[in-house]
């Protein structure tokens, strides 16, 4: 045996791994707060908001009136073919079918969960904006197997999975690339 996990045991394991992580978020969000705290509210300024990460992973998006809008992002996965024991990484981008308009609540943490296909794969997008203290872009990213009717029963399939946290800012602009 080579030591690889079978592609299916890899899917189940991220599902599990992806299934904990909600409901750890789940507990600490139920969490009762001290009998003298005072409920707050996370303030969320307009404007545009993002950072671009140095391993070529980035988040963009914007807020009017507690709303977000216009999301996109690109972030690291790793796939595996069920035909290689090796795993390689590849980049998920993706936003263009995020949920617009959803308003942060008054804990300054939004959560928005959708299926979508990028970089020719379709996959299951899980992201958590908070603002508050430290703005931080949490991504959960899990690309099952995709059989199509193009592909045969020996052909090789591919699966991925990838999580990321990047601390975004506000005011963020691309800049343009150099024009030569």
């Amino acid at each position: 045996m080579n030591g690889a996990l079978p592609v299916t045991q890899r899917a189940l394991l991220a599902l599990a791994l992806v299934a904990a992580l909600v409901v750890a978020l789940a507990a600490t969000a139920t969490a009762e707060p001290a009998t003298n705290a005072r409920p707050t509210t996370a303030v969320v300024p307009n404007g545009t908001y993002g950072v671009l990460g140095a391993r070529g992973e980035y988040v963009v998006f914007t807020v009017r009136n507690r709303r977000v809008r216009d999301l996109n992002f690109n972030i690291q996965i790793t796939c595996q073919a069920s035909d290689s024991p090796t795993s390689e990484q590849r980049f998920f981008s993706g936003g263009a079918e995020a949920p617009q308009g959803r308003v942060i609540p008054n804990n300054g943490k939004l959560i928005l969960n959708w299926r979508e296909r990028g970089n020719g794969r379709l996959g299951q997008v899980h992201v958590e904006l908070k603002f508050g203290v430290r703005d931080v872009a949490n991504f959960g990213v899990i690309v099952p197997e995709e059989r199509t009717p193009e592909t045969g029963p020996e052909d090789a399939l591919e699966s991925c999975d990838g999580v990321s946290a990047l601390r975004f800012n506000r005011g963020f602009e691309l800049t343009p690339p150099p024009s030569y």
